[in-house]
């Protein structure tokens, strides 16, 4: 487990970093991002911008644990009203910090290349939480894809953002995107729920096909993920040609692995699947945060993304691990791997923030004097 430091000369990239963004959301131009600008002003100027992302991510992380509490990893159980209401309060209140937070930092002058991966970080683990507490929402149930549909679609589409914004330099989201109007969604949701109950995601939309209103949702979190693809393509065809098209498709092949798994194991270990799908959408979940956040470094220092020996490692031995008969000793095998990816994830996470941090000259949660600004 070896994580070579970055060089110098990939840290002095940094100063030429520029982040660039362009937000069309309805959601968020006319209500959200008004309302935030003068709640802004009130916040104390010692404030930082890093401790409000934490927070944010904080609020998933309380979110996620009292859904756990009530039925587990059971995707097909309804949860108590309370649940709903606590998962669409603090997923408005995720939302809320998050737009905040960039606007704190411009306020006080500490808009550093390391704010930007902190917050693009912490969604990545946000993301999978907000995937979890969806699940529990829509009961999309246990023994299916539809029980893997929200997984998928969250995780494809945020990584595919990720990865446009990697290869064409910016991050571009439509008037309706599930950044802001996805989230508020979500919000909605769970207080609606809370109040009538989950029986309506229940009702089955097609008896012929078994289809609830649930799964059917599910299903268009996975269209949205697809409709990041679409995007790409149609962005870097405009912005590049159409031999780079074909080229952006296959420079992430590596990260497929992280979405196939999963599906294998529900057509080959059904059983296993339905039992401890909890380890194996750990294992592709710390897989997506271990790509994605080091695409988002290499965003940062303006690097080359490359598939190191990690990457290829923990593929080959989540494809492995299909082929392990005994159930017994596929947990075994999966829960060390959970563990090895954990460790490794948290060693690199904690290397590079010391890097990136000594190197600008900053305290990731204080407000600074001196910042490298964006």
């Amino acid at each position: 487990m070896c994580i070579s430091p970055l060089p110098q000369e990939t840290l002095e990239n940094m100063k030429r970093f520029k982040y660039s963004s362009t937000d069309e959301s309805i959601l968020y131009q006319k209500c959200m991002s008004p309302c935030l600008n003068k709640v802004v002003n009130y916040l104390p100027r010692w404030l930082a911008p890093n401790l409000i992302t934490l927070f944010s991510l904080l609020c998933n992380i309380f979110a996620a644990t009292i859904s756990y509490l009530d039925g587990g990893f059971d995707f097909s159980q309804p949860i108590k009203p309370s649940t709903c209401f606590i998962i669409g309060i603090f997923q408005l209140l995720y939302q809320l910090l998050d737009n905040i937070d960039g606007k704190q930092a411009r306020r006080t002058g500490n808009s550093t290349p390391f704010g930007m991966l902190m917050d693009h970080g912490c969604d990545v683990f946000t993301n999978i939480l907000t995937s979890f507490n969806l699940s529990k929402l829509l009961l999309v149930g246990n023994s299916n894809f539809y029980s893997y549909s929200v997984f998928f679609g969250l995780i494809l589409g945020f990584f595919i953002m990720t990865f446009e914004e990697y290869k064409l330099g910016e991050m571009h989201f439509p008037p309706i995107n599930g950044t802001d109007e996805g989230n508020f969604f979500i919000f909605v949701l769970g207080v609606l729920l809370a109040f009538i109950g989950q029986d309506c995601m229940l009702y089955k939309v097609s008896d012929t096909y078994s289809v609830t209103v649930g799964q059917l949702m599910g299903m268009g979190v996975v269209l949205g993920g697809f409709s990041c693809i679409f995007n790409l393509c149609v962005h870097t065809y405009y912005k590049k040609g159409l031999k780079d098209v074909l080229k952006n498709f296959l420079d992430i092949l590596p990260f497929y692995a992280v979405l196939i798994v999963p599906v294998l194991f529900i057509k080959l270990h059904l059983e296993f699947y339905e039992e401890n799908k909890w380890i194996i959408l750990a294992n592709a979940c710390l897989l997506f945060a271990r790509i994605t956040i080091d695409i988002q470094i290499k965003i940062l220092t303006i690097d080359i993304a490359k598939c190191n020996i990690m990457f290829i490692f923990t593929n080959v031995a989540f494809y492995l691990s299909l082929f392990i008969t005994s159930s017994q000793l596929m947990m075994y095998f999966l829960f060390l791997l959970c563990i090895g990816q954990m460790t490794e994830l948290a060693i690199f996470i904690f290397i590079r923030a010391k890097e990136i941090t000594d190197f600008l000259e900053i305290r990731i949660f204080c407000v600074n004097n001196n910042q490298t600004q964006l």
